[in-house]
């Protein structure tokens, strides 16, 4: 059977109003494909995300993005106001995620504009 290459698109999805801008920003990394999200009832929102073309077979993508390039990044201006972290799931998928406290979110979809034009994958 032939294989047939993909590539990235953007689609519209309904997402809590409250992480809607976190998601857009979010979406401005090209290979980063948003999985799951809410705003909190606690004061928090977050975001579970995948990174790269083949997301479902490897992790060092997601590592090389999550751990060596965005999380130290958005830690060192944030603070405590985010975490950034990544986990396998119980099927075997490799997953980010990232928590933000709501009164910080404008602050981190500025940095994130930054930081997706910054970037080069």
């Amino acid at each position: 059977m032939a294989s047939h290459k993909q590539v990235f698109v953007k689609t519209n999805v309904p997402v809590d109003r409250g992480v809607a801008i976190l998601i857009a920003a979010l979406s401005e990394f090209p290979k980063l494909q948003t999985v799951e999200s809410c705003e909190d009832l606690k004061g928090w929102a977050w975001v579970t995300f995948v990174y790269g073309e083949h997301w479902h077979e490897s992790w060092e993508q997601l590592a090389r993005f999550v751990l060596g390039f965005l999380g130290p990044r958005l830690i060192s201006e944030l603070g405590d106001r985010i975490t950034v972290s990544m986990h396998i799931t119980e099927a075997g998928l490799y997953r980010a995620e990232m928590a933000v406290r709501k009164p910080a979110i404008p602050a981190a979809v500025k940095l994130l504009a930054k930081l997706s034009s910054e970037f080069t994958d």
